[in-house]
């Protein structure tokens, strides 16, 4: 043994030498050095230079992204220099399409691919909001600054009324929630991919309507050595200022003086005095604070010759702005690939456990005054202390759980208190477990011939908890919802399961003929089947000692004696008796499709897909459907006149094809029984029991469908200094989900039924500028614009529209969801009253549903983009990323209500606006007087008003980071070093008054959670 052990310590040496690109000479840092059938490797330093111990026999390979992979046998040198050449084929850029790959000069479809480096390690708990401004057509708007809050996500246009309207989301093959990205870790995330046109979404049939985003995680790499990445930001999260200026103590108190009202009616000067110095409470200063970011993660990767592996493992941690909100997330993940010796058999795992617990806030929104915090952080009266007599910040103001005096004598004054109380007290949680699963092979049966596998699971449990503290001053009102019982409180619970299964079955053949023509075709079938279930139960009655548990349960046995007569025999009692529910729900897919492509000479390409789709949804004549799309693209830089020119890629392509909406309502598992007829039980004549039919079938029902046009040239000058795209479409959207009236004769009024189309069309533009890439400089800009034009061309019934009051409207030649309101007109200066023009033109102080009209303004935008700056010297960085939408439109009902001037004892604030009401004859202004008959409610359901302009730009996220250079972590074995400081939503510029212009998509702005300012800093360590 000694002396085999001896022979082999003479056989291995240190290998070294010197990496240089051949194109220029210059050293290459971080070149992969692996010696062949090993892990064992090592990486180029910042000059180039490797070391490596390996034995004599033994062959050494080179790679490198871009670059032509070398392999070197080790002789009897000890020295040995690499010059690496480029590879074309890798330089070129790959593109993720529907259920494979391709390349940006191959593919004819309308598809953009975005890297995650260029938002990896920022701070936004859900990875989607980091895609705002990024994407052309890609509009995605989050109505919640809830750390992990949903976003909506449109693309190209709103294609529906009533069904889904985002796009179909696919982490490595497996379809999954669009609604749900809070438990995803956005590090694990290697590209997005957004398919736009029919040749690109088609091939998903009756999913693919609204668009397909296809995303792909992180891999390993055959050959590569054992590396590690260790990420680590910390931060805090803050409040915006609101765009709006509202009252404070001593102008509230004046007001309220001047209109001989509320506290300060009969005060002098020297009392309002007193009491402003004694309280000026902004009330978003105690329902919001700054709060905490924290992310730890960690990701490994390694390779041999036959597999490859990559394990993350993460932390996420983020505080929200409002008290007592948070998210905890924690993941693992694992993707490993592998093939057999021979290279015909290939697959790969990927596998990714994440838990998520969100502390959240009920009421966002909410008309409700007790569970609206949002709207009572606003209107809080100033002069109202926030502090006990210790000088502590209150938990309830003074207000005993279940005064009901204290509460009624002027409700909204106590507001702040009551939420606050709520805020501190109650709890409101959602925790997830979210597995993602799926296994992929591959085997080439004979030359050109491939069969492949792909199964996929995304299963995920989510357990809801709502309590109302006993003890709090809501408590003793939720038992029977009346005060005076023994015991307070109320627990929700709920709990659900969704598991989603896809297989997918392809045959494959690919052939070139006499070097120009190939041809790639496939054959796919697909099953996929979704389950839901669950339970929840509510209980009235807790016992605070032990509250959380089902231990704090009172007994379904004891009885409270409401009546008081000491008699427990059914009249005025009130049992402690849980209210209880399940439901079980499932729903599935079966397709079978195929996929051609022709390709002659690189030059010319041709594609085609059909897909037959089988939906549970429908009866079994409507269950299968048809879609297709055929597509061209010509390679114009490919042609011989094109050589010498300044173009480096110039591809015209067009497409036209089919999709369709399956989900006519939205959501996953909803509109499963619209073709069966529906019962329920009711009163019928003389009080007797009755049964009358709540639904009546249509066994005509079928998907929505879509039809896309698309025109659209991808371009690159100067060796790709500038690349874009440009695209056109035209995008319809016939059979339309839609509640169709019918004669009261058949027990009901509507029947779901397919009727009525609508229309998007517009333009995307996509461009990249590198301005310098000289002496250690690199500085290029990025820009992107789009225009959708949203038109319905026909609605359910004969009027050509559809109004059922409301500030909107769906009528034909208009934008879906346009605002249909009657004009505001002013003052009367001579009363004060509020003005509104007729529909003859003429004002009135009084107006009626016949003086709306359209106002040309939808919730929807109009124009939409980003642009952004990347600027690099010497391992310093600097990137900002900017988003902004325009011409969209919002009903600000926060506002409406600080400027209501119907009346001034309704115990809320005021923005400073209402000074400028009305007082005297001859006053010009465009406040109504005081005691004027129209409120906040009024203007917004019928008055353009409040109807503001939430156009806005937004700097999405500015970057400053440092790299270390390597020559100071030689000799350790740290082979990176990066520090970065960055900021989210640090500036937005808008007319619109509020806290936030970005709202979902929303008709009516009231009591949302505000967008935070988020700042971090972190640092990168590469082992």
């Amino acid at each position: 043994m000694a002396f085999m052990l001896q022979i082999s310590f003479a056989q291995e040496k240190s290998v070294s030498g010197t990496i240089t690109a051949a194109s220029d000479g210059l050293p290459l840092p971080g070149v992969n050095v692996i010696v062949k059938g090993t892990t064992r490797g090592v990486q180029s330093d910042f000059d180039g230079n490797f070391t490596i111990k390996v034995n004599s026999n033994e062959t050494l390979i080179f790679s490198f992204v871009g670059l032509k992979t070398v392999e070197r046998k080790v002789g009897a040198s000890t020295k040995i220099n690499i010059q690496m050449i480029e590879d074309a084929a890798s330089l070129e850029e790959v593109v993720v399409v529907a259920y494979g790959t391709s390349t940006l000069s191959k593919t004819p479809a309308s598809i953009t691919t975005f890297s995650v480096t260029e938002i990896e390690d920022r701070a936004n708990a859900s990875v989607l909001q980091n895609l705002q401004g990024q994407v052309s057509g890609l509009n995605i708007a989050t109505g919640t600054g809830l750390p992990g809050g949903d976003s909506t996500i449109i693309l190209r246009g709103q294609g529906s009324l009533n069904g889904n309207v985002e796009p179909l989301f696919i982490i490595d093959g497996i379809p999954v929630d669009e609604d749900n990205f809070r438990s995803i870790n956005q590090n694990d995330i290697e590209t997005f991919s957004i398919l736009k046109d029919a040749a690109a979404t088609s091939i998903y049939g009756n999913r693919g309507g609204n668009g397909v985003i296809i995303i792909t995680t992180k891999r390993g790499r055959f050959n590569e050595a054992m590396k590690f990445r260790y990420t680590s930001n910390y931060g805090n999260t803050q409040l915006q200022d609101a765009n709006i200026e509202l009252l404070n103590s001593r102008e509230m108190l004046t007001l309220e003086r001047q209109q001989g009202v509320a506290r300060g009616a009969g005060l002098t000067d020297q009392e309002i005095n007193a009491i402003s110095n004694q309280a000026n409470t902004y009330w978003t200063d105690f329902f919001f604070r700054t709060g905490t970011t924290t992310s730890h993660d960690l990701a490994i990767t390694s390779g041999g010759e036959r597999s490859s592996n990559f394990t993350s493992l993460s932390y996420f941690n983020q505080e929200g702005i409002f008290l007592n909100t948070d998210l905890q997330r924690f993941n693992i993940r694992n993707n490993f690939n592998g093939k057999s010796e021979n290279e015909k058999f290939n697959y790969s795992t990927n596998l990714s456990v994440n838990f998520s617990k969100n502390n959240e806030v009920s009421g966002a929104g909410s008309n409700a005054i007790f569970f609206a915090p949002f709207t009572a952080a606003l209107r809080g009266l100033p002069y109202l202390s926030p502090y006990d007599a210790d000088g502590s910040i209150t938990r309830d103001g003074g207000i005993a759980p279940g005064d009901i005096a204290a509460i009624t004598a002027n409700q909204n004054a106590a507001v702040p208190y009551i939420l606050l109380n709520s805020a501190n007290l109650d709890t409101d949680r959602d925790e997830e477990v979210k597995i993602l699963g799926s296994f992929n092979a591959s085997y080439n049966v004979i030359d050109n011939v491939t069969v492949g596998l792909q199964l996929g699971g995304d299963y995920s449990s989510e357990k809801l908890l709502d309590i109302i503290n006993p003890l709090s001053i809501l408590g003793p009102f939720q038992a029977n919802g009346t005060n005076g019982t023994q015991f307070g409180g109320r627990q929700v619970e709920g709990y659900r399961r969704e598991f989603r299964f896809n297989s997918v079955f392809s045959l494959n053949y690919t052939n070139t003929f006499a070097d120009k023509h190939t041809i790639d075709a496939t054959f796919f079938t697909e099953y996929t089947k979704s389950h839901l279930d669950g339970l929840n139960f509510t209980q009235s009655g807790l016992d605070p000692r032990i509250l959380g548990t089902g231990s704090a349960f009172i007994s379904g046995v004891t009885y409270e004696d409401l009546d008081g007569d000491g008699v427990v025999d059914g009249a005025g009692e009130f049992p402690y008796i849980p209210t209880v529910g399940a439901f079980k729900i499932s729903e599935g897919l079966f397709s079978y499709f195929g996929l051609l492509n022709y390709d002659y000479d690189g030059k010319y390409g041709v594609s085609a897909s059909i897909r037959r789709d089988n939906s549970f949804r429908f009866v079994e004549d409507n269950k299968w459907g048809t879609f297709w799309s055929i597509s061209g693209r010509w390679n114009i830089d490919q042609e011989n006149f094109m050589d010498g020119s300044v173009f480096s890629l110039l591809k015209l392509r067009a497409s036209h094809g089919t999709s369709g909406n399956q989900r006519i309502l939205n959501g996953e598992f909803t509109a499963l029984n619209q073709t069966r007829n529906l019962y329920a039980q009711g009163t019928g004549y003389n009080g007797t029991p009755a049964t009358f039919a709540s639904q009546i079938a249509n066994i005509d029902l079928r998907w929505e469908q879509l039809t896309q046009t698309n025109i659209g040239l991808d371009f690159g000058l100067w060796r790709n200094r500038l690349t874009g795209t440009f695209d056109v479409y035209r995008k319809l959207t016939e059979d339309l989900f839609q509640s169709r009236p019918i004669s009261l004769l058949n027990a009901t009024s509507a029947i779901s039924a397919n009727v009525g189309s609508l229309e998007n069309k517009g333009f995307e533009a996509n461009f990249k500028y590198v301005v310098y890439d000289k002496n250690d400089w690199n500085i290029s800009v990025n820009a992107n614009a789009s225009y959708n034009e949203n038109e319905v061309l026909e609605v359910a019934g004969s009027t050509g529209r559809v109004f059922g009051g409301g500030s909107t409207i769906l009528a034909e030649g208009h934008p879906a969801n346009s605002y249909y309101l009657v004009p505001y007109a002013g003052v009367n200066p001579a009363n004060g009253n509020p003005l509104f023009e007729k529909a003859d033109g003429s004002l009135s102080e009084n107006f009626s549903d016949e003086d709306r009209r359209f106002t040309d303004k939808q919730a929807f935008p109009v124009w939409q983009g980003g642009f952004g700056t990347n600027i690099s010297y010497r391992g310093f960085e600097l990137s900002t990323q900017w988003s902004w939408v325009a011409d969209i439109w919002l009903n600000n009902l926060d506002l409406a209500q600080l400027e209501d001037t119907s009346t001034l004892d309704d115990g809320s604030n005021r923005s400073e606006g209402v000074l400028r009401a009305w007082q005297n004859v001859g006053d010009i202004t465009d406040v109504p007087r005081f005691g004027n008959s129209f409120g906040a409610v009024d203007y917004i359901n019928s008055v353009d008003r409040y109807l503001e302009d939430a156009s806005y730009l937004r700097l999405r996220n500015i970057t400053l980071g440092y790299t270390l250079p390597q020559k100071y972590l030689e000799n350790t074995p740290i082979t990176g070093v990066r520090m970065f400081v960055q900021g989210e939503n640090l500036v937005t510029f808008t007319s619109f008054r509020g806290w936030d212009a970005e709202n979902g998509f929303r008709t009516t702005n009231r009591g949302q959670y505000p967008t935070p300012k988020i700042y971090t800093l972190g640092i990168t360590f590469n082992f």
